[in-house]
């Protein structure tokens, strides 16, 4: 993948995760409504400079703005792990069983008749 879809694909998730409209960040960013659609389709590539100005209107390090998908899926497989050890370890200094997440139940859907 280019720099620039992720570039695109981490804006857009980030942007809409804080609920905010191109127009909202484009404000808080000092840059056009347009200017962001435009990064979000791959028309545009961003500079340096721009990437920080979204990176600090969205509140995150500039980096997550440029991290490939690959890396935020390791990082979470890989701090998932880290916690989940960490409470099985603290569980077992308490003499305490391992919790155990409940099994999840599915659920049959019917299927339209003809």
């Amino acid at each position: 993948m280019e720099m620039r879809e992720t570039l695109a694909r981490n804006l857009r998730k980030y942007r809409r995760a804080q609920r905010l409209s191109q127009e909202e960040l484009g404000h808080r960013a000092e840059l056009d409504r347009t200017y962001i659609s435009s990064i979000e389709r791959c028309v545009y590539s961003a500079t340096v400079d721009v990437i920080g100005r979204l990176a600090d209107a969205l509140g995150i390090p500039a980096l997550e703005l440029l991290r490939p998908a690959s890396e935020i899926a390791e990082a979470k497989l890989s701090s998932a792990t880290s916690t989940e050890s960490a409470n099985t370890k603290a569980q077992a200094k308490k003499g305490a069983k391992p919790s155990r997440k409940p099994a999840q139940r599915r659920v049959a859907r019917k299927k339209p008749g003809p």
